[in-house]
């Protein structure tokens, strides 16, 4: 299955309101891989994505191994105890926090190391057919 494919059919929340636990998570490390792809990490936690990143943090192990569930993990510890909750939140943590570059520039370096030496996509797509059924998504209201 293309990953990509199908991550275009659920692009918004109340598209994966029926999805299963898994199938969520799944499209949560598309949201992840998609935003950091396009501006790193901190263009992802300023952004809506970031919104299912403990969804990701689930099935990362599984799903791409473990160097993949550290990287998010380094990321989203620019948070230290706090836990926001949703993009406004999140910058406004990023702003105030000194070492936010340093962090997040990091978390990049290792992120895109991480693409290189791994066809992401396909393991994702071979995932993307176990659990299945994939329910057809609501028309756009």
């Amino acid at each position: 299955m293309d990953i990509w494919d199908l991550y275009a059919q659920y692009d918004d929340a109340a598209k994966r309101s029926g999805l299963t636990p898994e199938q969520r998570q799944l499209l949560a490390i598309c949201d992840l891989r998609q935003e950091v792809n396009a501006g790193g990490f901190d263009s992802y936690l300023r952004c809506w994505g970031a919104d299912t990143a403990h969804d990701a943090l689930t099935l990362l192990p599984r799903a791409l191994g473990d160097e993949w569930h550290r990287v998010l993990t380094e990321a989203l510890s620019i948070f230290g105890t706090a836990n926001p909750t949703n993009a406004d939140e999140r910058a406004e943590v990023i702003d105030g926090a000194a070492e936010a570059d340093d962090v997040l520039g990091f978390a990049d370096d290792r992120y895109y190391e991480l693409e290189a030496q791994q066809n992401a996509d396909e393991r994702l797509g071979v995932l993307a057919d176990e659990p299945s059924p994939w329910p057809t998504p609501p028309a756009a209201p």
